[in-house]
């Protein structure tokens, strides 16, 4: 793993770096650490910002990352569209916001790979899936107390309007 690539993506979060500390400090006495569980730490924190509306650092984020892309490799490209984006998109499901205030922050090469593994996945991948269910039949089981479809988002919209990639 290109480490000067994932040190770009960390310092343009400055207040991400405790918690990558803490991971490299954790995982690096075995040896490589385990990057698509950096990564899921990335995602939980970009959600949280969300939430929390502490938003300023996320555009130089997705920013730096965007320009990451633009130099094809194939072992970052999964690793942030496969541990950041769908991560992020799986986390952001499960709050009121819902991945869509993070798909209007991603640059064109983003939304491209972010497409091709959708795609590729046909959709959704084994895991991703798993999770899926899970909210689906929670929102059932929640819209049978709120009256509302549950194939609906609290805003009211089809469920199928919350994936971080659209089709293109």
């Amino acid at each position: 793993m290109d480490r000067e690539q994932l040190e770009r993506i960390v310092t343009s979060v400055p207040k991400f770096r405790s918690r990558w500390d803490s991971f490299l400090s954790e995982w690096e006495p075995d040896g490589e650490p385990p990057w698509y569980i950096g990564m899921n730490e990335l995602a939980h924190y970009v959600v949280d910002c969300q939430s929390q509306n502490s938003t300023s650092e996320l555009p130089n984020l997705f920013a730096t990352i965007e320009d990451i892309l633009q130099q094809p490799d194939p072992e970052i490209d999964r690793l942030i569209t496969i541990g950041l984006f769908e991560d992020i998109q799986n986390i952001a499901s499960h709050r009121e916001f819902g991945p869509v205030p993070f798909r209007e922050q991603l640059g064109p090469r983003s939304l491209l790979l972010g497409k091709k593994s959708k795609d590729r996945n046909g959709g959704s991948s084994g895991a991703n899936a798993k999770r899926w269910m899970s909210k689906r039949l929670w929102r059932k089981c929640k819209a049978q107390n709120s009256g509302r479809s549950w194939n609906q988002n609290t805003d009211g919209s089809d469920e199928t309007s919350g994936s971080l990639f659209p089709a293109l």
